[in-house]
Formats: structure tokens, C-alpha cells, sequence
């Protein structure tokens, strides 16, 4: 499909506390690498995310800023058996597990007037669909968890949804590169098929009303 001029933000994140390399941020830089959406017209703003809070929303809004069409973020989940595509971000991080500065929230909220929960604004289905022609294992996921993966997600949409039209915005987790559930170059096939499905639908967004979900 010969895509109209767009404008994709991709993410993923550094290391943090247990995770010295994170896959996310390693299929980031392989999408950037690829010569495919250019060809297709497509511009990639891409950046690998600072595991830590603050440092993480500043490089996020450096993005955003660029006001892209669609945005789609990686992370990655300790306990995954599976690819996830979260539908739900919600107000809320964890007192428990410091982020790679090794500070800890003080509350459990991320913001203290914010909604209690944010839905995925794309169809989350398409994504997971297109992960799954992959021939890896892609399921829709509420929990996004509560470190900076959910925070990162849920940010995203706050600050994009005063936007005219507000872009799709999606997160996915992947599991980590040690288990032996994906390699390394599953995931990557898996992050370029969710970045090509999410510039196909924010260009039929632009032609026709989307429904999110």
C-alpha cells in the first residue's frame, strides 16, 4: 500500500534495574534502520527512552512536539509469555521498584487531577493482527503494569489528545531477550509489522472516522 506523507513517532526504552539490555529499545533502533517507510513516504521520529521518570516525559514531549500522525511505543514486560498490545493506561505507578536514576514516586498517582484510566486510541486489534502475520504469539492486554511502560503510555495519551486530530497512540510489550520465548529478530519483524499496520491506519484516519479499541 503507497502510504500519503506521514509522520510516525516510535519508542522504546534503555536499560533499567534487571534489564542491562532492553529488547525495546533494540527493535527501535533496528525500525530506524529500515529502508521501507521512507520509500513509502513515511518519516520516522524515533528515540530510545530513558528508563527513568521525568527524563523519560521530557524526551517523550521532544517527540510529540513534532506533531506526528500516529505514536507507537515498545517496551518490555518481565513476566510476558506473549507480545502484548495494552489497551488501558492508567493513573497510577509503583512505591516498590525504583526506575534507573533509583528514584521512586512519592504517590501513587502520576497525576493528581488525571483520569483513573486512558483507552488505546487506534484499533488495538488491527495492531495485534498484524503482530500475529508475523507468526509471533500477539495478544490484547488491560495492564499495562505500573512503572514507566504504563507511565510512558499514559502521558502519550494526556498530551496528545488536545491535538486536532489527536494521533493513534499505541503500546506494546514484548518480552524480554533472555527467555528464549521470542528471539531477537521476531521481535523486530513483530515491531516493523506494528509500526507499518499503525501508519496504514492513521492514513485511513485521515480519510475516514476511526474507531478506537
Amino acid at each position: 500500500m503507497t502510504l500519503p506523507r506521514l509522520r510516525i513517532a516510535v519508542a522504546g526504552f534503555g536499560p533499567f534495574p534487571g534489564v542491562p539490555k532492553n529488547p525495546s529499545g533494540e527493535i527501535v533502533r533496528a525500525i530506524t534502520k529500515l529502508r521501507r517507510f521512507p520509500a513509502a513516504g513515511v518519516l520516522l521520529d524515533t528515540a530510545i527512552l530513558t528508563t527513568a521518570y521525568g527524563e523519560a516525559e521530557r524526551q517523550l514531549e521532544i517527540l510529540l512536539a513534532k506533531s506526528p500522525d500516529a505514536v507507537v511505543l515498545f517496551g518490555v514486560a518481565g513476566r510476558a509469555r506473549h507480545i502484548r498490545v495494552e489497551t488501558i493506561a492508567r493513573n497510577r505507578a509503583s512505591l516498590l521498584h525504583p526506575d534507573h536514576a533509583r528514584y521512586t514516586p512519592a504517590t501513587r498517582k502520576l497525576d493528581a487531577a488525571g483520569a483513573t484510566a486512558l483507552k488505546v486510541r487506534g484499533p488495538a486489534i488491527g495492531i495485534r493482527n498484524a503482530i500475529r502475520n508475523t507468526g509471533a504469539r500477539a495478544e490484547l492486554s488491560v495492564d499495562a503494569g505500573s512503572y514507566l511502560c504504563n507511565a510512558v503510555f499514559y502521558r502519550a495519551l494526556t498530551a496528545t489528545a488536545v491535538q486536532k486530530p489527536a494521533p493513534l497512540t499505541f503500546f506494546i510489550h514484548v518480552p524480554p531477550a533472555d527467555t528464549g520465548i521470542l528471539s531477537m529478530n521476531m521481535m523486530i519483524r513483530a515491531g516493523e509489522a506494528a509500526v507499518w499496520a499503525a501508519a496504514n491506519e492513521a492514513a485511513k484516519a485521515r480519510i475516514v472516522p476511526r474507531r478506537d479499541g
